[in-house]
């Protein structure tokens, strides 16, 4: 509730305090149909890509999902997950959803760690990118370089914790150190689990190198949608701009202190857009459109695995420990 609470607080501070809401409501008004299908176009196909570069992991498992299915589970865990308090709840929500066509439920669930933590480290390094850009745009002034300090240090991190969780004789190493009464438990077999399945995805290292190379893609996608948005609603928005402005935003956003980045997102991505010389009223108008045009994106889809599926809510879904 408090997550619920902060969200609305900030969604509601920019409205109130931030923004004219009849200026932006003005300028959403003038959405160009053209841009607004390209914008559609543009979200279909980062959640087809999305879905389609986690069916690579789990082809690497043995396991064959089918794009149009898998699109239809990652939108229905995606709506589902909008009313959770972080993305981790849509991320459960898909593996229980996964396991329900018979796959091994620690195998899906190690598919969508390594997703997890390959996009993260992908996303650092293009925030790294994008703080770069916005320094050299001379939205940021050199006081912000220290940012850019700490995110290669964090990046750094992230790449040598993904790298140790990878390497098994490591991972049994410190396992070995731990009380045998906690390797005898119940639960560490579930992690055992799950740490033989990640293991056998991370040495099939011809499925990480495709999942990379197409991460890298849909994140270039990703931060040509909002541009698109520009476009459409006629603001002077250069897709330079969007390289910097988009993965700082997207990072501060994960942060789990809001529902699905609610409020944090729009108030980062407002504030990037008015160093750069763009309006609040603006700025917002883009970032609200985005967040309906991907609702619009997922809806069919969701509604397409409830009809094959015949699975209203998340509850009817049970994981599979297989």
């Amino acid at each position: 509730m408090l997550r619920v609470a902060l969200s609305i607080a900030l969604v509601v501070g920019l409205l109130v305090y931030v923004v004219d809401a009849r200026e932006m409501m003005r300028i959403v008004r003038d959405f160009d149909p053209f841009y607004l299908a390209l914008a559609l176009v543009a979200v279909t196909a980062d959640r087809m890509l999305m879905t389609y570069k986690w069916t690579v992991l789990l082809k690497a498992q043995g396991y064959r999902l089918p794009l149009f299915p898998g699109v239809a589970i990652y939108c229905a865990s995606m709506m589902w997950g909008m009313a959770l308090p972080a993305t981790v709840g849509a991320d459960a929500i898909r593996a229980a959803m996964t396991a329900k066509r018979g796959f091994s439920g620690a195998d899906v669930v190690a598919s969508i760690v390594i997703e997890r933590m390959i996009g993260f480290v992908l996303a650092l390094a293009l925030g790294l990118v994008s703080l770069a850009v916005l320094r050299s745009l001379g939205v940021l002034a050199d006081d912000y370089d220290f940012a850019l300090w700490l995110g290669a240090l964090a990046l750094v991190g992230a790449v040598a914790l993904l790298i140790a969780s990878m390497n098994e004789r490591f991972v049994t190493w410190v396992v070995g150190r731990l009380p045998r009464r906690v390797r005898e438990s119940k639960p560490f077999g579930y992690l055992a689990k799950f740490t033989a399945a990640y293991h056998s995805l991370g040495v099939a290292r011809g499925a990480i190198v495709t999942f990379g190379v197409l991460t890298v893609i849909e994140q270039l996608i990703a931060i040509a949608f909002p541009w698109m948005i520009a476009l459409g609603l006629g603001v002077p928005a250069k897709l330079s701009l969007m390289l910097g402005v988009m993965p700082v935003a997207g990072l501060i956003s994960r942060l789990p202190i809001t529902v699905d980045g609610w409020g944090v997102y729009e108030s980062v991505f407002v504030g990037l857009m008015l160093l750069a010389g763009i309006s609040a009223e603006a700025a917002l108008a883009m970032a609200f459109s985005g967040r309906v045009l991907q609702i619009v994106a997922f809806v069919p889809w969701w509604l397409a695995h409830i009809a094959t599926s015949g699975m209203l809510t998340p509850r009817s879904v049970t994981l599979h420990r297989g």
